[in-house]
């Protein structure tokens, strides 16, 4: 095995939806794994095609996104190194990709075939267990998702993101997964004004630091005050279930 497989099965192992798998079973899948290298700009796979690998990111990054009918892509999430990706649609009938992937920058992903991911949940009643169990999790992250995009304006939807980002790090200084422009589209936010209310609340006093991905949270409550929110318990946050699973509201496309 070499010894990027070898990694790819300590990362398997340890993440949720593989920790209760049988040894023997999870080796067997990730001798099956081929490497894909990608450019900039080069897609993985496109929103219908058929299903039939699911991948684990080893460097470089990946985002999934959707387009519209006015030709605007809608970017859902933005995965880096050490991330699996599309392995919960292996189970959907028929299989189809509900998102598209497209590398941002130089890639290698590893991939693995749909077939291999069914053996294994035939063959481990535990490990099946632990999916639906995951599964579940998921979809409250996303009907959590869902409310916020559709019940909040586009202030109180970055603050949101920026506690969420507080409570996952554990940290009051945060670095943000991409960049301002994408996550101002995720967000359903225009650039521009994901830059103005970045700028209305560093001159408020309630964040600094502004600069490429890195930003610090000087005043949570005054905050969830300026857009309007309650103020947040972090630690009942930090107890909910979407923590333990380490997930995040802004994650629902972990669907995919």
């Amino acid at each position: 095995m070499t010894a990027s497989k070898e990694s790819l099965e300590l990362t398997l192992s340890r993440s949720q939806i593989f920790a209760k798998a049988d040894t023997s079973l999870l080796a067997e899948l990730v001798q099956h794994a081929r490497p894909v290298r990608l450019q900039p700009q080069q897609h993985l796979f496109l929103a219908g095609d058929e299903a039939r690998h699911f991948y684990w990111i080893e460097t470089g990054t990946i985002t999934l996104y959707s387009p519209s009918l006015t030709g605007e892509e809608k970017i859902f999430r933005v995965l880096g190194s050490g991330t699996l990706l599309a392995e919960t649609v292996m189970y959907a009938q028929p299989s189809l990709y509900p998102l598209s992937a497209q590398a941002t920058e130089d890639s290698v992903v590893y991939r693995m075939p749909r077939e291999e991911l069914l053996a294994l949940t035939r063959q481990s009643a535990e490990f099946a267990f632990s999916l639906v169990e995951i599964l579940a999790s998921r979809i409250t992250q996303a009907v959590n998702r869902i409310d916020l995009l559709t019940m909040s304006n586009s202030l109180q939807r970055l603050v949101s993101y920026l506690l969420d980002m507080h409570v996952q790090q554990g940290t009051a200084w945060l670095r943000l997964p991409a960049s301002h422009q994408v996550i101002a589209r995720q967000l359903n936010i225009t650039p521009e004004t994901f830059s103005r209310h970045l700028t209305q609340l560093k001159r408020r006093g309630l964040i600094g630091h502004c600069r490429n991905r890195e930003l610090v949270l000087l005043d949570t409550k005054g905050l969830c005050h300026e857009a309007g929110l309650p103020v947040p318990s972090f630690e009942f946050l930090q107890r909910r279930p979407l923590a333990n699973l380490n997930g995040s509201m802004f994650e629902c496309c972990n669907l995919l």
